[in-house]
């Protein structure tokens, strides 16, 4: 089992609260497209496995478990997440997922992404499949990332420290965020089934919403 902080999903859940989204865990970019001679993942990078015309590529990209995911060795990197809706996604796509009540509509998923209540988080544990949101969530998704900054506007990301900077002993804005298979993903058009499978977790720095991303910094969770 995998996780930024390095422990188990539910040992988490005394720290921080999960917000509604999914984000593919990180690979080998062995057929990079964006940075084709260093085949160094980064944000905007694409899962590929075949080409165009469904060939398997020689140089295909590889996803393992555990392995090649997001670690603690990831910690200050900045992370773009787009929010798509399953019907119009693109392989560069995050989504927003049913947590903590967010299939309830645009309202019910803002909510989900600006309150948290400590005593009682929904965390997600490996293997857990995430039923992803439909429609368009764009409005939802500004609304309650503003609302969610405003709980803690000074607090930021410190690269010096490599630590949050808040005046809360845990700023609302750290959130923990499923990350899912993205070979799996690939292989069974997931946005056409509308689920994900969980197989990592990560802590992330909700910085803001630029140009349809959500931006954030990878951080550990707290107290593990």
């Amino acid at each position: 089992m995998a996780s930024v902080c390095g422990m188990p999903f539910a040992a988490a859940a005394q720290s921080v609260c999960m917000k509604p989204w999914a984000t593919a865990d990180k690979w080998i970019d062995n057929h990079d497209e964006t940075e084709p001679i260093d085949q160094i993942w980064t944000p905007d990078d694409t899962f590929d496995t075949v080409d165009a015309d469904g060939n398997p590529l020689r140089d295909a990209d590889v996803y393992i478990p555990t392995v090649t995911g997001f670690s603690i060795a990831d910690i200050g990197r900045r992370v773009s997440l787009k929010i798509d809706d399953p019907g119009t996604a693109t392989k560069e796509s995050s989504f927003a997922v049913n947590l903590n009540g967010a299939g309830g509509g645009g309202d019910a998923y803002r909510t989900a992404i600006t309150t948290c209540d400590p005593t009682a988080p929904v965390f997600v544990n490996y293997g857990d499949v995430l039923t992803m949101l439909k429609g368009n969530l764009h409005g939802p998704t500004v609304q309650g990332v503003a609302d969610l900054i405003s709980q803690d506007f000074d607090a930021y990301w410190d690269d010096v420290t490599r630590s949050v900077v808040s005046t809360h002993f845990v700023s609302p804005r750290l959130a923990a965020i499923a990350a899912f298979d993205p070979a799996e993903f690939a292989r069974y058009s997931g946005w056409l089934k509308g689920n994900v499978q969980v197989t990592n977790l990560l802590g992330v720095f909700v910085e803001g919403y630029v140009n349809g991303y959500v931006i954030g910094v990878v951080t550990p969770i707290p107290g593990h």
